[in-house]
C-alpha cells in the first residue's frame, strides 16, 4: 500500500543509502548527488523530504526552505512506478506544506531536455521565468528556472487552508 512517509522513520545512513539508489536509477546519468550529500541534507535545518513508500522507496522529493521561498532540489520516481501520478502527489502536498509555512513562491531548475519534468511542473502550477547556461554536468546542459507563486504578492495575509 502507498503511503507517504517522513524521513524519520529511517536511520539517516539507511534513508540516504536508499534516496541515493534511487536516485541513481532513475536519472540518465545516474544520481546528480552522492550518498553523503544525501545525508548531509538529512541533517540539513532548512531541507525536508516528501518520502512515497510501498515496502521500498518508490519516489521522494527534496526541497530546502528559506523564510518565505522554497526550492525543490531533487524529485525522482522509480522508472518502474513512473506515470502513475506520484509526482502530482508529491507536489501536492509540498503546497500544502508551503501554504502553511505561509510561503510565496517555490521554485526549481531543469534539464532543456527533460521535457516530461517540465510538463509536471507545468500542470501543477509552475511557470517558465528563466534560463541557466550550463548549469548542469554530467552531461553538460542548460537549466530552465520555473517559478509556482503560492500566495498572492500584494497580500501578506496569512491563508487559512482549514477546510
Amino acid at each position: 500500500m502507498m503511503r507517504l512517509i517522513n524521513e524519520c522513520f529511517f536511520s539517516p545512513k539507511e534513508l540516504a543509502q536508499q534516496l541515493f539508489a534511487l536516485s541513481n536509477k532513475s536519472f540518465a546519468a545516474g544520481s546528480p548527488w552522492t550518498k553523503e550529500q544525501f545525508e548531509a541534507e538529512i541533517f540539513n535545518k532548512h531541507c525536508g523530504y516528501l518520502i512515497l513508500e510501498d515496502e521500498e522507496i518508490v519516489a521522494y522529493l527534496c526541497y530546502h526552505q528559506f523564510l518565505d521561498e522554497m526550492e525543490v532540489f531533487n524529485l525522482a520516481i522509480s522508472p518502474d512506478e513512473q506515470g502513475k501520478g506520484y509526482g502530482h502527489l508529491l507536489l501536492h502536498h509540498l503546497n500544502q506544506i508551503a501554504l502553511a509555512e505561509q510561503v510565496a513562491q517555490i521554485f526549481l531548475e531543469v534539464r532543456v531536455s527533460n521535457q516530461a519534468a517540465q510538463n509536471l511542473y507545468l500542470k501543477n502550477g509552475f511557470n517558465k521565468t528563466g534560463h541557466r547556461t550550463g548549469y548542469y554536468s554530467k552531461p553538460v546542459e542548460d537549466a530552465l528556472v520555473m517559478v509556482k507563486k503560492v500566495r498572492p504578492e500584494k497580500d501578506n495575509e496569512r491563508i487559512d487552508i482549514r477546510y
